[in-house]
């Protein structure tokens, strides 16, 4: 075996996110509708993500800003009030947190073209070519 094989793949390259318009994951509202809207479209992407749970590892020790690991920053926060995802009742709520009736929680495969279906509602020119 050589010494390639022995390096682990870096996560973020099976990551959905990268596959869509990062913009999608900063909301440009700050509440209201519009701000709920976009963070259902961010969610729907982390929500048939395969590496979720490490975005989501990653998110809670490093990313202040954005929706990441199907959470949002305030999401985060109390995560990491209720011990993170050592905690199994903060664990189990977490994922619920990504979206009942998503892919994930419903076991239905997430289509690539899905992703477009979460970037309906971004009005930047990357994320609305439909």
């Amino acid at each position: 075996m050589t010494a390639a094989y022995d390096i682990d793949r870096d996560w973020r390259a099976d990551a959905l996110c990268a596959r869509v318009d990062p913009e999608l994951f900063f909301p440009t509202a700050e509440d209201g509708p519009l701000y709920e809207a976009q963070v259902v479209a961010a969610k729907r992407v982390c929500a048939g993500c395969p590496v979720w749970r490490r975005c989501l590892d990653y998110a809670l020790a490093a990313l202040p800003d954005g929706i990441a690991g199907g959470l949002t920053p305030d999401e985060r926060a109390r995560l990491r009030r209720r011990g993170g995802l050592d905690n199994p009742t903060a664990a189990r709520a977490a994922r619920v947190g990504v979206g009942e009736g998503s892919p994930a929680a419903t076991g239905t495969p997430l289509r690539i073209f899905a992703a477009r279906e979460a970037l309906a509602g971004n009005k930047s020119p990357e994320g609305n070519r439909g």
